[in-house]
């Protein structure tokens, strides 16, 4: 499996176009992607921080997800909305 942890961070007075934007990718992939066990956006404890955390069932999977149309039509949103690069905590199953 290919599950991951990712903190965003939001421009300042981005948070709105940023939460609406992770919002359409989660909508997107979960309803055209099979092979996710786990996709969903999240607000954090502090100002502008958004979590991620998805899970798929292998490589090709998140792959898949990755070079899908919908996520890479998204990408350039997302990235204007962010201050700074995600960062990305990959996760094994025990």
């Amino acid at each position: 499996m290919a599950t991951s942890v990712i903190k965003l961070k939001a421009k300042e007075g981005q948070e709105a176009a940023l939460e609406d934007a992770l919002k359409r990718i989660v909508a997107a992939s979960n309803a055209n992607e099979t092979g996710i066990r786990f996709y969903q956006g999240f607000r954090g404890g502090a100002a502008g921080e958004y979590w991620m955390l998805e899970s798929f069932q292998d490589l090709a999977a998140l792959k898949a997800h990755t070079s899908s149309a919908h996520f890479l039509a998204i990408r350039p949103e997302l990235a204007a909305c962010l201050d700074g690069a995600p960062e990305t905590i990959r996760l094994s199953d025990l």
